[in-house]
């Protein structure tokens, strides 16, 4: 997980905001959207477990998850391995108390397993275990995480996948909706919408670097979901990499516009592991979109200077963290 942008610190990526507009001047709230074809608002951006267990402490994690919901900020982000479960029990810490106020959604990690682990029983098991750790009694969201092969796909679907966790969950109440997600095959995106799950959500790629191949998830798998009516969640807006922001050619705040300049992405997430970058962050949220004329001139902008070649994450035969991994910036 070395050279994660995650991992970094978000205030250094913001410098288009300046000095002027630091923490103390922030007072609007984050934005919300609908949640896809349902009616709930979640805000437009969302903060990653994997950067919040990153930060110094439990104290600090918590204040972080505090004052982020005071600020609009409501979407947490997880997965059932990050940190070997570390990510969500901090998370489960930090929201004790406000637990209610967020839409706090985690991932299930069962792709290489063989079935059943692979399956249904996994599935299951990680839920009960993601809920204990996040010391609440359901998920808003639960997703399957990284898909990247075919084979999977068909896993999902068959007989005892974990298709058969997601509707034994919801009908128990331990999940109100469900997703997938996944950053470096969009024909698996494709194939997992065809296969015709209810999803609520698909968590993928929104990235002006156009690492890999994050340009086909923006232009064949977004409108895709948007007709699936299947709501969209931004990921890997830095390409999971510094090294865009060293070269001068992003910032959280083009990051963020440029994401949101799609009308169907209802949340971009972004790690922050320490309390002061919250206000950016929040700062960031409450700039403008990005017109259509102005994403495709930063496109060209980033491609001029080789932007795909700047990002790490997202490379071929990279699967996040064995399983499961980061999946902000």
């Amino acid at each position: 997980m070395k050279g994660m942008f995650t991992r970094r610190r978000f205030l250094g990526l913001i410098p288009a905001l300046g000095a002027a507009k630091g923490f103390a001047a922030v007072s609007e709230k984050v934005p919300t959207r609908a949640f896809g074809r349902h009616s709930e608002q979640v805000s437009v951006v969302g903060f990653g477990g994997h950067t919040l267990a990153l930060s110094k402490d439990i104290p600090e994690a918590t204040r972080i998850a505090h004052e982020a919901v005071d600020r609009g900020i409501t979407f947490f982000d997880n997965a059932w391995d990050y940190h070997g479960g570390r990510a969500e029990e901090w998370m489960g810490k930090a929201l004790e108390g406000i637990r209610d106020k967020v839409f706090l959604m985690s991932k299930v990690c069962t792709h290489q397993k063989p079935l059943p682990e692979g399956g249904k029983e996994g599935a299951m098991k990680m839920l009960e275990e993601s809920l204990r750790r996040l010391k609440t009694d359901r998920l808003d969201l639960w997703m399957l995480h990284e898909m990247k092969t075919e084979e999977e796909v068909k896993k999902f679907y068959g007989p005892g996948g974990a298709a058969e966790a997601f509707d034994l969950a919801r009908k128990q109440g331990k999940v109100r909706y469900l997703g997938f997600t996944g950053h470096d095959e969009p024909g698996v995106h494709l194939k997992m919408i065809e296969g015709g799950y209810p999803f609520d959500a698909s968590l993928q790629p929104v990235s002006a670097l156009g690492t890999l191949h994050s340009r086909r998830f923006e232009s064949e798998v977004i409108p895709a979901l948007a007709k699936a009516k299947i709501a969209v969640i931004g990921m890997k807006g830095f390409g999971g990499s510094k090294r865009a922001h060293e070269k001068g050619l992003m910032t959280a705040e083009k990051v963020v516009r440029y994401a949101l300049s799609y009308p169907e992405v209802c949340t971009h997430l972004i790690g922050v592991d320490q309390f002061e970058y919250v206000g950016e962050a929040v700062l960031a949220a409450t700039r403008a979109p990005m017109t259509i004329d102005e994403r495709k001139a930063f496109v060209q902008w980033c491609d001029l200077r080789g932007g795909a070649a700047y990002a790490m994450h997202c490379q071929p035969g990279h699967r996040d963290g064995g399983c499961c991994g980061s999946s902000m910036a």
